[in-house]
């Protein structure tokens, strides 16, 4: 069974973080590190893609996956 596809990249969700605070990314431009979210809005999503850092709302990784077409 496949893992099911992310709603903003469209990539399997095949590794998923728990960072509802964000996380530090290089930013050489500035030559610092710079506070990243994944949260598009005040209520952070806990979950987030690790191909694209998208928050994945609906998502826990707990939930059971059920192949597409077949209902859960």
């Amino acid at each position: 069974m496949n893992a099911p596809i992310c709603p903003k990249c469209g990539d399997p969700i095949d590794r998923v973080v728990d960072v509802p605070y964000g996380w530090w990314e290089w930013n050489a431009e500035k030559g610092t590190y710079v506070l990243t979210t994944a949260a598009t809005r005040v209520d952070v999503s806990p979950w987030v893609h690790t191909a694209c850092m998208g928050e994945l709302r609906h998502f826990h990784p707990q939930n059971p996956v059920v192949p597409e077409g077949a209902s859960a």
